[in-house]
């Protein structure tokens, strides 16, 4: 993950679970997330012209994403279709720092 400067772009490989990639291999590549920056509510970031998230969380869009684990309710993690799946219940993201 980039620093403040590089607006936090997310570098993620080495994905493993039963759930399938949402964030580097999506169903539509428009949607991967790997290698966007950081968009918050004041920060838009993504390369939609409206706003992905409803200007509520944080996240790192495209344009848009299959995935936010980053809400106040269920989380969406959505590999396989372009439907949203709003469906977890608990997710740990585990960063490492280089």
């Amino acid at each position: 993950m980039a620093s403040e400067d590089g607006k936090y772009r997310l570098s993620v490989a080495g994905f493993s679970g039963d759930t399938g990639d949402a964030i580097a291999a999506p169903a539509r590549p428009l949607r991967v997330a790997n290698g966007m920056k950081f968009s918050t509510p004041d920060q838009d970031n993504d390369n939609n012209s409206g706003r992905c998230d409803g200007g509520i969380h944080g996240w790192w869009f495209n344009n848009c994403a299959r995935s936010q684990l980053n809400t106040d309710g269920n989380g969406v993690w959505n590999a396989d279709t372009d439907s949203l799946v709003q469906d977890v219940q608990f997710a740990r993201m585990m960063l490492k720092l280089q």
